[in-house]
């Protein structure tokens, strides 16, 4: 019992590292975006999107035989991404933002097609991993071609009202190697307190008796979340919305591209399950509805009850397949 008690206070540590971490993360490259000129969604999809702890969670998974685990992971942690970052503070403010370019939701249409397909026919698995590794790779080029397209400028004025230019300028001038330091260090302790709470939660299971299906598709997929979490409540609380909208829809395209794409070709075969189905059913109406919030260009109150609601059916239908 002492043992389990270390393992969660350092559970504890490593979450707390990543919230203070954020604060200084977010601040540095929102003020980077507007001294560059890059887009904000865009910097949110290429940087806040990245997310190699779920990468290696899947990755170990596969190579050890895990499948399940590996896919399951892959799934359940889009699902918690899109319904609790924006759940909870859609209780707390109206959420306003440009809305997101429709090439990521057809991007993830396809995205969703395919891991469909992988899973339903054995024998398209590997194919497909192959397929997405190519179209993730297609997804950053064209995030890099398009990065100064779009002004940051306008995507943050818009969520913090009126930011008088003589501000903009005073920004400016101060010293830009500082802020990319800063957001450099601040990152990589964001990793670090990820990195914490992935090992402290390994141990902890190892002291638990949890089945595969549920550890892959709810527990992993939580805590590989925790960071990108903190810094989309943050970046609302904080008036950037943007960038947390395309951090958000980056990891989602992450997961269903390069960490589903790698785990496939090493798993190479998969048996269908119906586990599965009814979370990629779950995922698939998440992107549906996220596609339509967009165009509203708001999160209210009533959104944030619906994807709560989808929240708790994800649960209850896989703590009912473990019970």
């Amino acid at each position: 019992m002492f043992e389990l008690f270390l393992w969660i206070l350092l559970f504890i540590i490593g979450y707390l590292i990543i919230f203070f971490a954020a604060d200084i993360f977010l601040d540095n490259l929102k003020d980077v975006c507007i001294i560059f000129g890059v887009s904000p969604f865009i910097i949110g999809a290429l940087i806040i999107g990245i997310d190699p702890e779920e990468s290696i969670a899947s990755i170990i998974a596969a190579i050890n035989g895990l499948s399940y685990i590996a896919v399951g992971n892959v799934i359940g942690n889009s699902i918690i991404a899109l319904t609790i970052s924006f759940a909870i503070p859609a209780f707390f403010y109206k959420i306003s933002f440009k809305s997101a370019p429709q090439f990521y939701f057809l991007l993830l249409y396809c995205c969703i097609f395919l891991l469909f397909v992988g899973t339903l026919f054995n024998f398209a698995f590997f194919i497909v991993g192959i397929v997405v590794i190519i179209v993730y790779f297609f997804y950053f080029f064209l995030n890099i071609k398009n990065l100064s397209e779009e002004s940051a400028m306008e995507g943050i004025s818009r969520e913090n009202s009126i930011q008088s230019e003589k501000s903009i300028q005073k920004l400016r001038q101060e010293p830009k190697f500082r802020k990319i330091v800063l957001i450099i260090i601040s990152f990589l302790f964001i990793f670090l307190g990820g990195e914490v709470l992935i090992f402290s939660t390994e141990q902890i299971i190892v002291l638990t008796n949890i089945p595969e299906t549920f550890f892959g598709l709810v527990i992993v997929a939580f805590v590989t979340n925790v960071e990108e979490l903190t810094l989309v409540i943050k970046s609302i609380k904080k008036k950037s919305v943007e960038i947390g909208l395309g951090g958000m829809i980056g990891k989602v395209i992450w997961n269903l591209t390069l960490t589903f794409g790698i785990s496939a070709i090493i798993i190479m075969n998969f048996a269908f399950s119906w586990i599965i189905f009814w979370n990629w059913l779950i995922l698939l109406t998440l992107i549906i509805y996220f596609n339509w919030i967009s165009k509203t260009e708001s999160i209210k109150w009533n959104n944030g009850i619906l994807l709560t609601s989808i929240l708790i059916i994800f649960l209850i239908i896989n703590f009912t397949i473990v019970l």
